[in-house]
């Protein structure tokens, strides 16, 4: 029997708050929309896992809480229990890329005045992030960084094959979590370079749906950042 795994980015957070790990009002919404969208789906047996970071819990919270409530059958149970949490569903550290890209920007404060000065502040964020990950990344500064790319890469690697083996008889195993890890596990599923993983993670967008299906031939990525249940109306798509 083949599992599908569905890796869901969290909704929208709170960007440019001094606590960003929560959800805004829309990223909440966005994650009841996408819960109604994927009931259909669900069925009893199915499995929940979320990152151990607040805006993962918030997400699934909704999501599930929605599919559950559209299910038309009422058997989702998956959306009656908590998921259980794997850490290795976390972001990398932004907070501290940004730092060892420019030291300055450690303050929080420094960062968001610097970024209100801007024209456009979040395309200036955008511009400065885009710099700092791809030092992380590049492989020259490995050193600097408590957790650097090829670890990262490894841990969401890692967090996908305990997901695969411990799937069972499951028809589904969702899991909520963050751009980073999806992005990853895309690259690495296509074989494609370090540089793609990048690209990947600037176009998901929040309460996307990728999709894995895990069978006997190994794990293959089936749809990826798809997110049809936020066409309704204006402001729903979001991407921080």
């Amino acid at each position: 029997m083949s599992t599908t795994i569905h890796l869901i980015r969290h909704g929208q957070a709170a960007f440019g708050a001094a606590d960003y790990d929560q959800l805004s009002d829309l990223g909440r919404e966005q994650s009841r929309l996408l819960g109604a969208a994927l009931a259909p789906l669900a069925g009893e047996g199915d499995l929940a896992i979320c990152g151990g970071m607040r805006r993962h819990r918030e997400t699934a919270e909704e999501c599930l809480a929605a599919m559950l409530s559209a299910s038309p059958t009422g058997a989702s149970g998956v959306g009656a229990r908590a998921p259980a949490c794997d850490q290795r569903w976390n972001e990398f550290d932004h907070v501290q890329i940004l730092a060892r890209h420019r030291p300055e920007y450690a303050d929080h404060a420094r960062l968001s005045a610097d970024l209100r000065a801007q024209p456009d502040p979040h395309r200036a964020f955008q511009t400065l992030f885009a710099a700092a990950m791809q030092r992380w990344a590049g492989g020259e500064f490995d050193a600097d960084y408590d957790e650097p790319w090829p670890a990262f890469r490894a841990r969401c690697s890692a967090a996908l094959q305990a997901v695969a083996a411990q799937a069972g008889d499951a028809r589904n195993v969702w899991v909520f979590t963050s751009g980073g890890p999806i992005a990853a596990i895309a690259q690495s599923l296509l074989d494609a370079p370090d540089a793609q993983a990048l690209r990947l993670s600037w176009t998901l967008v929040n309460a996307s749906h990728t999709q894995v299906h895990a069978a006997r031939g190994g794990l293959r990525l089936s749809t990826f950042n798809g997110h049809a249940h936020l066409y309704p109306r204006a402001g729903l798509i979001t991407y921080r």
